[in-house]
């Protein structure tokens, strides 16, 4: 084997095993990392007009910048999410309760409210049926439920320390984005085999991605509070204007979202005798307030970033699917590079063709 052919395998081998050993360093801290990122991007055009005003001073600027976004952006958030806590461990309570034995008592005084019981009446033959017990085949199943339940908020809790730290690293990381992000961004793009001109393209792509993923999340929540608020007002239930906004905030909750607001509105009308009103909630909650940002979100950012809607859904599905909550930012941006980058090599391959737009095709032309 060629001697310099030998030494570029074993420099490469070396590399690929030292970005390995970074990657299993930094995979438990990559979604902290990602949205440290995403609201240090988001926010930068902010810190670089306070930093014109300290000229020299960007350490200063980034010391100031960084705690004004925490407590504006990351600890309303948290906030809520820990306020939000304390009223689920009430929930985990009455599922403790329905765990240990409790559930006969509760499914005996179900039975005799005067809303439920004609339902019970009429699914009763059905159940007899099929051979569903009550008392033997729904109960150990709520049961299990409420188990499951408890052990992931036991999981949660002992997290606590974890989430702390998460927290600290994405203020570090945020102030270090402020006061070198540019530094390092030259630093990286000057290693890429790219003109100045196809760098600045990407960079503007990845801007304008965040930006309109930001504006559609933001959008969508404020658009779920709303029909949110608009379900309470129909139900009865108190103060639709505030629960509305507690629902374009836990919009943002990943998995569960306004299902925390609306879903014990709901119970409580039910508890209340008031069936009807409880159920049409749980049906508009599920079906237009929960549903409607699969179609919202896509849309709004599609405008924005000017990309397809059908690339905008995809990226934001499958960015879920593949890393979870941060995959509604990390999808569209991969997506919208690939593009960028296929588009710059496409030109760089075949400079003589331009791209055009002919019955929703393209074509291709000299």
């Amino acid at each position: 084997m060629d001697r310099r052919l030998f030494f570029t395998l074993m420099g490469l081998c070396f590399l690929l095993g030292f970005l390995y050993l970074v990657y299993c360093i930094l995979a438990p801290f990559f979604d902290t990392l990602g949205w440290a990122s995403v609201i240090g991007i988001s926010t930068f055009p902010l810190y670089s007009r306070l930093r014109k005003r300290l000229p020299g001073r960007g350490t200063i600027a980034a010391s100031i910048m960084t705690p004004l976004v925490v407590m504006t952006l990351v600890f309303p958030f948290v906030l809520f999410v820990f306020l939000l806590g304390g009223e689920v461990t009430r929930v985990y309570e009455y599922l403790e309760k329905l765990a240990t034995g409790g559930g006969p008592d509760i499914l005996t005084a179900l039975s005799r409210n005067s809303f439920i019981k004609p339902f019970i009446d009429r699914f009763q033959p059905l159940l007899h049926m099929l051979d569903i017990e009550i008392g033997t085949t729904v109960l150990p199943a709520l049961k299990k439920l409420a188990t499951f339940l408890l052990g992931y908020s036991t999981a949660i809790i002992k997290n606590f320390f974890l989430m702390i730290i998460k927290l600290m690293l994405m203020v570090v990381t945020l102030f270090f984005l402020y006061r070198d992000g540019e530094t390092f961004l030259h630093r990286f793009l000057s290693v890429l085999p790219l003109e100045e001109a196809e760098t600045e393209d990407l960079l503007e792509t990845v801007r304008r991605v965040i930006a309109a993923v930001i504006y559609g999340i933001l959008l969508t929540c404020l658009v779920q509070g709303a029909l949110g608020g608009l379900g309470f007002w129909f139900s009865g239930l108190p103060s639709p204007i505030l629960f509305g906004a507690f629902m374009a905030v836990a919009a943002l909750v990943p998995l569960v979202g306004t299902a925390l607001i609306w879903l014990p509105g709901a119970l409580w009308l039910i508890a209340q005798g008031d069936l009807m009103k409880g159920v049409i909630l749980i049906c508009w909650g599920m079906f237009v307030v929960g549903m409607i940002d699969n179609i919202l979100r896509p849309l709004f950012i599609s405008g924005r970033a000017h990309l397809s809607l059908f690339v905008i859904a995809l990226g934001v599905l499958g960015g879920v699917f593949a890393f979870g909550p941060l995959g509604v930012v990390t999808g569209p941006i991969v997506l919208a590079l690939f593009l960028s980058i296929f588009e710059i090599y496409a030109r760089r391959i075949f400079p003589g063709r331009e791209p055009s737009r002919e019955n929703g095709t393209e074509h291709s032309m000299e």
